[in-house]
């Protein structure tokens, strides 16, 4: 996998109100799309960070730039689809 980049902050921002929140998220990713509920935000001892989801039986970790963007599933949200950018984009 590539060396981690950092994302923007204003997206970083919507990922800490959407696990604060605790919305179910259609993710897109490198990967593909995933829709999962945003549970927590991780940073590990390299500064990777992560997002934490979970889809009721299981979390899973989806490092933040491997997102392309977020929607929230649920309505009312306070925000829209939110495109990720790495920090120097």
């Amino acid at each position: 996998m590539p060396p981690y980049r950092i994302i923007n902050c204003h997206a970083h921002d919507y990922l800490e109100l959407a696990c604060m929140r605790g919305y179910p998220l259609l993710i897109e990713t490198t990967q593909g799309d995933i829709q999962s509920v945003a549970i927590n935000l991780i940073t590990l001892a390299d500064k990777t960070e992560y997002l934490v989801v979970s889809n009721g039986s299981q979390e899973q970790q989806i490092r933040l730039d491997q997102i392309l963007a977020i929607t929230p599933l649920s309505q009312p949200a306070e925000f829209g689809r939110v495109l990720m950018t790495p920090q120097d984009e």
